[in-house]
């Protein structure tokens, strides 16, 4: 069922309907990690985790704020680190088990990191199937741009991780990912939620999008998850 059909079933009979569900499968940025930081003991990292914060929690909140007499349950599926092949082999457990009625997936940042495009591509596909097989819709969102410099990271640990990120960004790598994964959407009818294009625009306008990362990396400051939550409304319940 179209889900604004199912909302709009939901407030006319709430009674008989069942709750309206969305899960969202996805890597760091999904989880709610932001700032990172180095443990008391050398080589050992860890994050600011802000569930609050996270654009999950905005998307739900903007909903309810609309359909006040449509709860949302939301299931958070994100996992630090996590990349397309990963979220294939645990979106039965992690999504599917749980009977949403569509699953926002957004994987790319770490999938990246090993510049293989036919993994990701793969990974994203046996997500999709696996997903219609069970009757649930899926969303792609695509995510935040990468770093575009490196040396930012006050954590000396990810000092090189962050030319490397930067050198993806630059040369077009991340960029052939992203279109990868839209044609791959387009091929198989999937809407996207197209937040790495706003990224795009604010970087093509001037703006050093580096610092809206909270980590210098690619996790995204607190402010721009708005933009992901906005996206996602417009593309799942206007387009």
């Amino acid at each position: 069922m179209d889900i604004r059909e199912k909302i709009k079933r939901k407030l006319a009979d709430a009674p008989s309907e069942a709750p309206v569900s969305i899960a969202f499968l996805g890597d760091s940025v999904t989880h709610g990690c932001f700032e990172v930081f180095e443990k008391e003991k050398p080589g050992l990292i860890d994050c600011v985790y802000d569930q609050e914060n996270v654009y999950v929690n905005r998307f739900r909140k903007k909903f309810e704020a609309v359909f006040p007499q449509c709860p949302l349950t939301v299931i958070n599926a994100g996992i630090s680190g996590g990349s397309a092949q990963t979220g294939a082999e645990r979106v039965g457990r992690d999504v599917i088990a749980f009977h949403p009625d569509i699953c926002v997936v957004a994987f790319g940042l770490n999938d990246v990191l090993s510049e293989n495009l036919d993994a990701y591509t793969e990974g994203l596909k046996s997500i999709f199937e696996q997903l219609k097989a069970a009757d649930v819709v899926p969303v792609l969102m695509t995510e935040n741009m990468l770093c575009s410099k490196g040396g930012c990271s006050p954590v000396k640990f990810f000092e090189e991780m962050t030319y490397h990120c930067a050198e993806l960004q630059n040369n077009g790598t991340f960029d052939r990912f992203i279109e990868a994964a839209k044609e791959l959407c387009e091929k198989e009818k999937i809407a996207v939620a197209d937040c790495y294009a706003d990224w795009k625009k604010l970087a093509d306008m001037g703006v050093d999008t580096t610092y809206l990362l909270s980590n210098y990396i690619n996790h995204p400051i607190r402010e721009m998850h708005e933009l992901f939550a906005s996206r996602l409304i417009d593309t799942i319940i206007f387009k």
